[in-house]
Formats: structure tokens, sequence, C-alpha cells
């Protein structure tokens, strides 16, 4: 393939044309139009680092909760800046004129703050009583002095959108009211599944949703930062004008690492930041300080909930996959002894200032994806609610999207035997990845700008083709991304414009499997899978299963290897660790790596050797995480091919 024009070319080519009165429209085209492709692209176009919250140079590590006093709250501030426990607030106070001087004291700091909603409870609730006022509004403003991040957050509202409108209870204790004429406006029928009226359509779902999203988004003076836990909504709420893009994961939620590809995805079509809150509940119990106790079916405690390990293994991958801030939930009751001064730190708080420092200490670089899924912009993926949007039946092209994502890329039969991952109900949060987590998910709005940093576009699903996106597409395949299409996706292309763009060599007719059943459909076939993550990959990962990434900073390659067996843990008892669970993994960096130097480890901060056949060899215990650091040369300041 061909190689990159070396980008300081391009902008010295276009400064050039500037300065000879050539209009300023030539520069604008140059991303798209003088780039050639190879098989580092990605690596090349995505040198931007991952969005971070305003005013802030790293990762925000946030707490969850803080001190209604003032004094309390300073003496808190001066803590976690000492024990690097932290640099911001998720949530922070409840956002209201009450606010204002908790909000001096961290507009001063300059932390970034995330306030709980007006009307907590009614946080979900369209035409409800969660709306800020304009003493509240003056009271946010407060942060808007330092250019500092402050929204308000709309909490899990894919979930309850389609969960909690027909439970009568509920509404009862969110109105604080069982009169008839208070609950029944708000009341809608379970079959419904949230909708009004119920629709039929993708068309009708997606202009629903919308119309949820921007009413909470308006009554909140825009300043919303959108947390979806049991649904992938994300790129919805960065197209809808999120000031962020948030994720709740562990908790009883399912299907992580295609809600971090979601979530990425959206960031980087967007330029949002996006964040991770990681949150303690796990079935019926919940982490809290002090000793395991129950209270009827709940059980609280520092060894109730997750397990620290997992803890570790989700802040660090957050970290690691590009979010702008990760937010151990409930932390103020699980990182302190008590919620005043002075701060004596728990077991989880030390482990918590560790995960910190190496957050600080380590340059993550950018998460190198090589492979964009598109998606239709109506595809309305949710695989929690087992249809698409929530509400309809799932198309052939739907259950592709969801055997690729939770199937073939982000979950992997093959784990280590100690224990068993069908009995340890810990085991499904984060799974082996047979392929590496290499995807991006964007909506087939994307610019093809956007697209022609991956050097392999998959479309998957139902997808209907506007002249926008055609145009778009095509510009991606002259920038020298390849592009991977169903058959259907050809057909309704036409056979002229096919037989043009394979011309190109870069577009490929997918020929999937046959199936009889339409639950089976897959979008791409395995050994393609398996080509495209030997070609486009520096680094080949082998040996026993591990879930792996790779990032690229501005001194080389870092691989982050996560062993997610040995760990066995129940929300109501303490975690066990099984030894044998150690993973041995094989790391063989392709020649193009170009390694200036030796290999290194960086929790243990060791080094590691290459053995006379160029590879590295990795041991990761249970449940635990490591960093393969792999320098590289330098051009221009910028990572080498």
């Amino acid at each position: 393939m061909l190689r990159c024009m070396p980008l300081t070319h391009v902008l010295k080519r276009a400064t050039r044309r500037i300065r000879l009165g050539c209009r300023v429209m030539h520069l604008a085209i140059i991303p798209c139009w003088f780039v050639e492709a190879t098989d580092v692209q990605a690596a090349e176009a995505q040198l931007l680092m991952p969005r971070l919250l305003p005013a802030q140079q790293g990762v925000v590590f946030s707490l969850y909760g803080m001190p209604g006093d003032p004094v309390q709250l300073e003496s808190l501030i001066a803590f976690m800046k000492e024990k690097h426990l932290g640099n911001g607030f998720d949530p922070g106070p409840g956002a209201g004129a009450q606010a204002a001087p908790l909000l001096e004291i961290i507009a001063e700091n300059r932390w970034p703050v995330v306030c709980y909603p007006p009307h907590g409870g009614a946080m979900q609730v369209k035409g409800g009583p969660s709306v800020l006022d304009p003493w509240g509004e003056r009271a946010m403003r407060i942060m808007d002095r330092t250019g500092g991040f402050a929204a308000i957050q709309l909490g899990e509202w894919g979930y309850h959108f389609h969960r909690l409108t027909s439970d009568r209870n509920w509404w009862k204790a969110v109105l604080g009211s069982s009169a008839p004429e208070v609950i029944e406006p708000f009341f809608i029928p379970a079959e419904q599944r949230g909708f009004d009226p119920k629709p039929t359509s993708r068309e009708a779902c997606y202009h629903q949703l919308r119309e949820y999203f921007y009413w909470h988004r308006q009554a909140k003076a825009g300043r919303l930062i959108s947390v979806t836990g049991h649904s992938h909504y994300e790129a919805y709420a960065a197209e809808w004008g999120a000031s962020a893009v948030g994720l709740e994961v562990g908790e009883n939620i399912g299907f992580t690492q295609s809600k971090f590809a979601f979530a990425r995805g959206a960031s980087r079509q967007w330029n949002i930041p996006w964040t991770v809150q990681v949150s303690p509940w796990f079935g019926p119990s919940v982490t809290t300080r002090g000793a395991l106790q129950k209270e009827g079916n709940l059980t609280r405690g520092l060894d109730a909930g997750h397990s620290l390990s997992l803890y570790k293994r989700l802040w660090l991958h957050a970290w690691f996959a590009g979010a702008a801030m990760v937010t151990p939930e409930n932390s103020i009751n699980i990182f302190f002894d008590k919620e005043s001064s002075p701060w004596v730190r728990t077991s989880h708080g030390l482990a918590a200032s560790d995960v910190f420092k190496f957050m600080q200490s380590h340059d993550r670089g950018n998460p190198y994806t090589p492979l964009l899924i598109v998606l239709d912009h109506l595809a309305g993926y949710a695989p929690f609610h087992e249809r698409t949007w929530g509400v309809l039946e799932r198309t052939q092209g739907d259950w592709e999207i969801f055997n690729l994502l939770e199937k073939q890329l982000y979950f992997s039969s093959q784990r280590l035997p100690y224990p068993n991952a069908d009995t340890n109900p810990e085991a499904s949060y984060l799974h082996p990845t047979p392929y590496g987590e290499i995807a991006d998910v964007m909506l087939n709005t994307v610019a093809g700008a956007t697209m022609a940093r991956y050097p392999s576009i998959l479309l998957a699903g139902e997808m209907r083709f506007s002249s926008f996106f055609i145009r778009e597409m095509e510009k991606a395949l002259l920038s020298g991304s390849e592009c991977w299409i169903h058959p259907r996706h050809a057909e309704s292309l036409g056979e002229d414009r096919i037989h043009s763009w394979q011309k190109t060599g870069r577009l490929h007719v997918i020929q999937p499997p046959a199936t009889s059943e339409k639950h089976e459909a897959l979008a791409i076939h395995e050994d393609e899978l398996k080509n495209m993550t030997q070609r486009l990959l520096p680094v080949a990962v082998s040996g026993d299963p591990i879930q792996y990434q790779i990032n690229r900073n501005q001194e080389g390659w870092v691989v982050e290897l996560i062993n997610n067996d040995g760990v066995f843990k129940t929300g109501d008892q303490p975690a066990r660790i099984h030894p044998e669970a150690t993973a041995h993994v094989v790391l063989k960096p392709n020649p193009s790596t170009a390694m200036t130097g030796g290999p290194r480890e960086w929790v243990t901060n060791t080094p590691l050797t290459r053995n006379a056949e160029g590879l590295i060899l990795v041991t990761i215990p249970p449940g635990e995480s490591r960093f393969v650091f792999l320098p590289t040369a330098k051009v221009g300041g910028k990572q080498a091919p």
C-alpha cells in the first residue's frame, strides 16, 4: 500500500497556496484528499489525543459525593490533592442556589463538577419538576468564570425511559403523591415500553426519544451530561447536544466493551469528551465502608458488591480507552472511614490513590482503533432490551450488529478455567477479546474526513444510503480506507456505483455465511476479522485468552493486557483468588513497528526481554492488568509509522 504523505509537507503545500492567493477552500479539503493510505493510517490520522474536559490537562478521577459544609469541602480537597485521590466531583452538589458556596470552592480549585439534578428523584421525568431555575443557573455560572466543566447529570435515562414509566410505585415515590390525578398523566402501560404512542417505525422511535432528551437538555439550561446504563444511546446523546457522553458500568449492567466502543466513537464523531462511572451495585449488594452486614436482602460493606479487582480493571481500562473522566460511584462512602475530617482512607481508598497516581504518571496516548463500524442513523441498537429502540422486533440486520459486537468482537468463550466462568457471577463484565479492542462505532451521519482516519470501515445492519452518506463514503475510499459491505448494501448502492468503487481495490462486498436462522446472521466472516487484525495491528497477541487494547503515544506503542479470570465474586461474599488462573501471553511486534529500545511493563516498572524469535513473554496474575510499552522512533515530534 502507499505511504502517508507527511502532514508537515501537506501543510507547507497548503500554506504556499494561501500565500499565492489561492482561496482558503483548498485547505479545507486537505485532510481528505491529500492523505494516502498505509497500514497505520489510523495511528497517524488519529494523532489528536482523547478529548479532555475543559480546562483539564489530563484525565479526571472524580469523587462521587462531597460534604455540604464549605469548611469540610476545603479540607477534603486538600486531602485529595495530597494523597492523589482525585481531582473532581461527580456528582457534586445538587444544582440549585444552595450550591453556590460549594461551587465557589470547586471553581477556585479549577476542578470539574457534575451536579445532581434539581428534584433529583425526578431526573428522568419529561415534564416533571426537575427544572433548573434562574437562581440555580446563576450558581452554575460560577464555574464559567474559570472555564471549568460544570454539567447536570441525566442519569441512566435510556433505561428509565423504557422501564420505569409503567411502575406506579416508582411514580408515587418520585412525584410524592399517590393521587391518581397526579400519577395518571405520566403513566404509560408496560407494553408501550416508555413510548407514547407506541411506535411502529424506527423514525418514530428516534423522534420520540429525541424530544424526550431535548426537554431535559432545555430544562437543565443546556448543561447536560448524558449517563447511559442499560442502553447504547451514546451516539444520540452526542448528536442531541450533550456536554459529554457518560457511561455507567459495573452495577448489573452488561455489554461493557461495546458500550466503550459506542462512547469513544460518539466522542470522536462529535468531538466531545466521554466519561465512565463504575457502579458498586452487584445484585442486591453494594460496596460501602465497614464490615459485611446484611439488611434483609441487601448486603453492605467493603467486601460487598464488586471485587476491588474488577474496580481497578474497569478504572484503568476506562482511562486507557480514552475516557476524560473516571468516576468510582459511591466513593465518598467507600474510600473513607467516615465522611468528615480527619480523612482516613480505607483499603479501597488506598488502592484508588495508587490507580490515580498511575494514570497521572503514564502517557496513555490515543486508542488505536483501525476498524470503524458504521450503523444506520436510525439503528437504535439496544442489546439489553433485546429489541431495536427497546420496542421493535429485530431484523436480520439488527442480529448481525448484535452478533458482531457481543459475540465476535467483544466476547470469547475461551477463558481460563479457574474458576469456571459460567459459575462466576462477576465474569460477565469484561471478556477476553479475540481481536483486541479494535473498533469504534459511529452512525452514518459521519463525515468522510472522519471515516478517512480509519484504514478499515465496516457497514453493519440495515442501512439507508442518503446522497450525503454516499458522497462521504466516496471521500473515505479515495483517501485510502477500505470498506466492507453486505450484499444488501451493494444492492441499495446500485451496480454501476459498486463497479466504480471496486476499481479502487478498496471496496469489498462480503459474502456472509449462509444461515437458516435470523438470529445467527453475521455481518462479516471470522476469517476476515482475523486477517484485518493481523494486517492492521502493530503487535500480534497470542497465548492464554486475554482482553487487550493497543494505544499509540508520542514515544511508541502501549499494549494493555487484562486478565479477567481467576477472581470469584458474589455480591454478598469476599472475593476468592485462584492463582492457577495466571495468564501467559506472547507479544510479537510486527517488523514495521521499528522498536528503538527494550520493552517495559508499566505496572511493575520492569524491563522485558525479547527472545531469539523477537517474542515478548508477559505474565498477568489473576484479575490484574499489565501495560507493555514498546518504544519506537519518532518523526517530527510525532509517531513513526
